[in-house]
């Protein structure tokens, strides 16, 4: 899949990627989306194949870049965090408090705002849009970064803060492997493969994710 993203709207996620990483410089990483997909897929358990990883990895940068203007690397690293913990980057998944898709977007609560069906929230790239959009939403409403991603999961600044601490531990995670990633894509030499993500990175408990819980 990553091989035919349009070049135009790669560079537009690519330009940006690499601010926040490696200083206030604008850096082209030509290999960003590359590394989101392999990450995305070796986080899944291979519950995702590369070739989806790399349409979820699209869609996110996407709607990043749609509701923000912008995707840098931190932006991408806490958007992917946000939906591991929900479903695991499952995009089939509904849990009983009616929370669809891989960002677990609430169905009563966001699609008729933003003009959906249910069932569109089980399309990958609406579900990342209607996700970030929601994010955004409670970004500009509490201002922090902890109360957004609480009211994200609970519709309340302090209700879910364990959830927000989940998201912000996986983004940590989803960091340092980028990291890894980016000097391998640098240095590897022909035929070398990527090395296998650390088996101990966890999955998220039912604690915390909405798959279980309320939700959006």
């Amino acid at each position: 899949m990553i091989g035919r993203i349009v070049p135009g709207l790669l560079l537009m996620f690519l330009v940006v990627v690499a601010e926040q990483a490696w200083g206030s410089a604008t850096k082209v990483h030509r290999h960003g989306l590359t590394i989101c997909s392999v990450i995305i897929e070796e986080m899944s358990e291979g519950k995702v194949n590369l070739d989806k990883a790399g349409e979820i990895s699209l869609a996110i940068a996407e709607a990043g870049n749609r509701h923000f203007g912008r995707v840098t690397c931190g932006d991408m690293w806490l958007y992917m965090a946000i939906a591991y913990v929900e479903s695991g980057f499952r995009n089939n998944i509904i849990n009983p408090q009616s929370c669809l898709g891989m960002f677990q977007v609430h169905g009563p609560s966001w699609a008729r705002k933003f003009g959906l069906r249910y069932r569109d929230l089980l399309n990958p790239s609406t579900n990342a849009d209607a996700g970030i959009r929601v994010f955004k939403y409670y970004l500009e409403r509490y201002k922090r970064l902890i109360p957004a991603l609480s009211a994200y999961n609970s519709d309340h600044p302090t209700a879910a803060t364990g959830y927000a601490w989940a998201v912000l531990g996986a983004r940590k995670r989803i960091k340092q492997r980028y990291t890894e990633l980016y000097r391998v894509f640098n240095d590897r030499g022909p035929g070398e493969t990527v090395p296998a993500f650390p088996a101990a990175f966890p999955r998220p408990s039912a604690a915390t994710s909405s798959a279980s819980d309320p939700g959006v």
